[in-house]
């Protein structure tokens, strides 16, 4: 009777935990964590991100930019963007990040928060970016409760995930 109520239970915890080690089919879904590179609708890349888990449903997302792409008016760039992802259903994560705008003598002239969600494809080797938002904020601005100066939907694009290169030297 021992032997058979383990293996009942064995059974059960193989049934219900498969779903947590397979793949978006599986309703798991992909996650985030790793490198991805993002491509502007003209094929050119603008963004990289890098994002680390404290868990399989959230962590942490860092945002790089290039130089050329700012958010204020008379701004020489923008800091490396921070923020968190989290787990939202199979294969799609919500994400939010923060970073300064700055001036060519490295003034803050602002904040700017973008968020936005991800879909990833069943390889979870490319993600879909939706529904995101920027919003830019004055310098001293409380994020959780003063309204943002403006806010600008972005495009709807794709993200590939960086995947490892070797090669054989002679």
């Amino acid at each position: 009777m021992k032997f058979s109520l383990r293996l009942i239970v064995a059974l059960l915890l193989a049934v219900f935990a498969a779903p947590s080690f397979a793949g978006n089919e599986h309703g798991n879904g992909c996650k985030p964590l790793g490198s991805w590179l993002g491509y502007d609708e003209f094929g050119s890349a603008w963004w990289m991100t890098t994002t680390d888990g404290q868990s399989a449903s959230h962590g942490t997302l860092n945002l790089e930019v290039p130089g050329a792409v700012v958010f204020f008016p008379g701004s020489a760039g923008v800091t490396e963007m921070r923020g968190v992802w989290e787990k939202i259903g199979a294969g799609q994560v919500a994400w939010t990040v923060v970073g300064f705008a700055f001036d060519a003598n490295k003034i803050t002239l602002g904040l700017a928060r973008v968020s936005g969600k991800s879909n990833f494809s069943p390889d979870c080797d490319t993600e879909h970016l939706s529904d995101v938002f920027l919003e830019a904020f004055a310098p001293g601005a409380n994020l959780d409760t003063d309204a943002p100066l403006w806010t600008m939907p972005l495009p709807d694009h794709d993200g590939f995930r960086v995947k490892l290169v070797t090669y054989d030297l002679p």
